[in-house]
């Protein structure tokens, strides 16, 4: 298959390249040599610019520019060369051609319009080209054409006339091989043009054959039916195959005993041939008596040891017992606890033979104070002491102060009145010692005043009045504070559109006025933003009104027309596009009276038009080399494309058996390839070789094939009839999401199950847990573990359950 495919990708590739080359079949490198056999000689001038740098890889059409004066003729002969110069203007495929000394007229040549070329922006002088024009008259097998070989510039030479190969014209051919009834004939054609040979192959005659004799099958070997040709004695074949005979096994031989280590192997023998083959016996089964049993300990599991009955040295344990856990006294107090020290309690266990002990911390005690007692009282003005002692031991004790009591001061007693401008006096005596004596003094009674402020205007100064409330002779004023003065600030009242204003100066605390001068009414209104009352449109103005903010006079105002620029209407190209760039052109708005425009692009034409005719061969192709033709865009030349065609390698044809295969031995077949004089040779299978066929059908992914399998040796087993893969066929399914596995919608095969996409996924589902099961139980020592267990995916998690305390409970 992948041979059939392969060759179907050549045969595209070469198409497409025989498209492009149909004009260059045995296309040669260009040379200025002359090429005398079969072919005529013309010289032939043309005008044409000159590049400043000619480009050597680029081969452009010659451009004919009439001569703008007759040049007199001037012949050269070189052999079978003839160079002319025209005596008057000439196009470029016009020359005379000279053959045998009879002069022709040359065929005219349209040549391919060259591309557009950029205007130069000045003149560049013009160069005469003169050309050898050489006919190459077609073959069978070659086409024919003109070839133009320039004189002064190699990059100007082109070929144009083509006429197309003439094809062989075979006679009826002759035997030159009888055909037999053991080989193949040969029949030769030769081709009445060029003398070139072709030939046929005649298939060998008919034979018919006759039974030889008949082999029986046996468990070892195939039958077949030895059939003779009755044409050639002593050419036989074998068919009729039939299958081989099953073997004969017997009932079977120990030849290696089980045990409880090892299997064991029986061995069963064909009585016809001899074959054996082997099964084996699986092993003894191992059987158990109980041993000694280990009782268990405070911290060891206890358990029964198991001995094997085949092997006494091979033993288990098993009948485990929990381990007892210790089993601990009262404790006694082996340090004892203070006020600041913890103590320590140690308890043993009382399990027989264990002498394991563990201990316990003792808090301390902590100090337990009495109520304290005074041991040195306190006065008015010193703190006593308060001492206090701990019960549980008297060396330790602490104090704190008792506060002093303070003086316990009296009513008091006036020793002095007071009056309105004196001061008197009252004594205090402490009632806890009668020799503190304290003293105040009773403030004078004083005169009461109200205050007054009187602030300062313009004109007058502020002071604060004192008022005396018992003596109104004892009234006053101070803090005089000077007159403000005016303040004046000018206040200019605006004209309006129909009254005066004017200029005065406000004085800003007490109003007062000066006037200054009068300003004119300004006859200016004062216009708001407006209101538009009539709407404009593509075709009629609108109107805007406007109001004076001050005497309500109006006016209006013209809204110029207005449309939305429809730029559609299509205008001048300012550049045109290319394969590869944008162009620009002027685009019109598509109202009436609207010639406003705007300059946009036009899209590249985005694909080259290549000139396929016109394509130059730079390499011609072979079987087994890939040839290269290049191509120029039509519309700009300076675009190229190179791609490669044929290289495909030898075209075989069926190939003829030159050697046939015999029974045991091995025949030749030799393979011609079509399209050159290569040769190969192919092996022929002996006849005795044969297979079995099967059908392997295809899948969604895999190619289907029949399977050739060689029944004497698989090195000659091979596949053919490749079926393609049959692809998937896509359904959609919904899983709902389990505590397992998330939810989703698939697409996916029903025919073989992949899965090719997935989405809307949603997450996975709580576990649904079970009352859980105590797979290990608590003791004092060690935590119990309890599993509970999914109900659905029967995923397990565990819970520790805490150690037992000292009662076991």
């Amino acid at each position: 298959m992948k041979r059939r495919v392969s060759t179907a990708k050549r045969i595209v590739a070469v198409a497409l390249a025989a498209t492009v080359a149909v004009s260059l079949t045995g296309c040669k490198k260009r040379k200025n040599t002359n090429d005398t056999t079969s072919s005529d000689v013309t010289t032939s001038q043309s005008q044409a610019a000159v590049p400043e740098t000619p480009e050597v890889t680029v081969t452009p059409a010659p451009t004919a520019t009439p001569a703008p004066t007759a040049t007199p003729a001037e012949n050269t002969d070189k052999k079978d060369n003839t160079t002319s110069e025209p005596t008057k203007t000439e196009k470029p495929s016009t020359g005379t051609s000279t053959s045998g000394g009879t002069t022709k007229p040359a065929a005219t040549k349209t040549p391919a319009p060259a591309p557009v070329a950029t205007p130069a922006p000045t003149v560049k002088p013009q160069v005469k080209y003169t050309f050898t024009v050489r006919r190459h008259e077609a073959t069978c097998t070659t086409q024919g054409y003109d070839e133009h070989i320039c004189h002064e510039w190699g990059g100007m030479n082109y070929n144009d006339r083509f006429v197309p190969a003439k094809g062989h014209s075979w006679d009826g051919g002759i035997v030159t091989k009888a055909a037999t009834y053991t080989e193949t004939g040969i029949k030769t054609f030769k081709c009445k043009e060029c003398d070139e040979t072709r030939t046929e192959e005649i298939p060998s005659l008919d034979k018919t054959y006759h039974i030889k004799s008949v082999v029986a099958p046996t468990c070892t070997a195939e039958g077949y039916t030895i059939y003779e040709c009755n044409e050639v004695p002593g050419l036989t074949y074998k068919g009729d195959y039939k299958a081989k005979l099953p073997h004969a096994y017997d009932a079977g031989k120990v030849t290696k005993p089980a045990t409880i280590y090892e299997k064991g192997t029986k061995t069963f023998t064909c009585t016809s041939c001899g074959t054996t083959y082997t099964e084996d016996i699986p092993m003894v089964e191992k059987t158990w008596h109980k041993g000694n049993t280990v009782a268990p300990t405070c911290t060891e599991k206890g358990y029964t040891v198991y001995i094997c009955d085949q092997d006494s040295a091979l033993t288990e344990k098993r009948d485990y017992t929990n381990a007892l856990g210790h089993a601990w006294d009262a404790g006694t107090v082996t340090t004892a606890a203070t006020c600041t020290n913890a103590g320590v309690k140690t308890y043993k266990c009382q399990n027989t033979g264990c002498t394991e002990t563990k201990t316990e911390e003792i808090a301390a005690l902590g100090h337990k104070w009495d109520d304290g007692t005074v041991t040195k009282a306190p006065t008015c003005t010193e703190d006593g002491v308060k001492t206090f002692t701990c019960l549980n031991d008297k060396n330790h004790t602490y104090t704190e102060p008792v506060p002093a009591t303070g003086h316990a001061w009296g009513a008091g007693v006036v020793t002095k009145e007071a009056t309105y401008e004196e001061d008197g006096e009252r004594s205090y005596t402490c009632q806890n010692d009668k020799t503190h004596v304290h003293k105040e003094v009773i403030p004078a009674l004083g005169y009461t005043f109200t205050e007054t402020i009187v602030p300062p205007t313009c004109t007058e100064d502020g002071y604060t009045l004192h008022t005396c409330n018992e003596n109104p002779a004892k009234t006053y004023q101070d803090t005089p504070v000077a007159a403000l003065g005016h303040q004046y600030k000018e206040v200019t009242t605006p004209a309006t559109c129909g009254a005066p204003g004017s200029v005065d100066n406000v004085c800003e605390r007490c109003n007062d006025k000066q006037h200054v001068s009068d300003t004119p009414a300004t006859g200016e209104h004062q216009w708001n933003e407006g209101v538009v009352t009539k709407e404009p449109t593509a075709t009629e103005t609108g109107i805007k009104t406007f109001t004076c903010t001050v005497c309500s006079a109006t006016k209006t105002e013209d809204i110029v027309k207005v449309h939305t620029h429809d730029y559609t209407r299509l205008g001048e190209i300012v550049k045109e596009s290319s394969c590869e760039t944008e162009g620009e052109r002027w685009v019109y708005c598509n109202y009436e009276g609207c010639n406003e425009r705007v300059l946009k692009p036009m899209a590249a034409i985005g694909s080259h038009d290549w000139d396929f005719a016109n394509a130059e061969c730079l390499k011609k192709a072979t079987c087994t080399e890939q040839g290269t033709m290049l191509m120029h865009c039509k519309r700009d030349a300076s675009h190229t494309m190179t791609y490669s065609y044929g290289g495909t390698g030898h075209v075989w044809d069926e190939g003829t058996i030159t050697t046939q295969p015999t029974y045991d031995e091995y025949g030749v077949k030799t393979l011609h390839c079509k399209n050159c004089n290569a040769t190969k040779t192919e092996k022929v299978l002996p006849t005795k070789y044969t297979f079995t066929v099967t059908v392997v059908p295809p899948t969604c992914t895999e190619d289907g094939y029949t399977m050739h399998k060689c029944n004497e040796d698989d090195s000659f087993s091979y596949k053919d009839n490749i079926v393609h893969s049959t692809g998937h066929r896509a359904a959609k399914r919904v899983i709902e999401p389990t505590c397992k596995e998330e939810g989703r919608t698939e697409i996916y095969c029903i025919a073989c199950g992949e899965v090719s996409s997935t989405f809307d996924v949603t997450p996975k589902k709580d576990h649904t847990w079970d009352d859980g099961v105590v797979t290990t139980k608590p003791t004092a020592e060690k935590e119990g573990v309890k599993t509970y267990t999914c109900k659905v995916c029967n995923e397990t998690k565990t819970e520790s359950i805490s150690r037992l305390n000292n009662s076991g409970k």
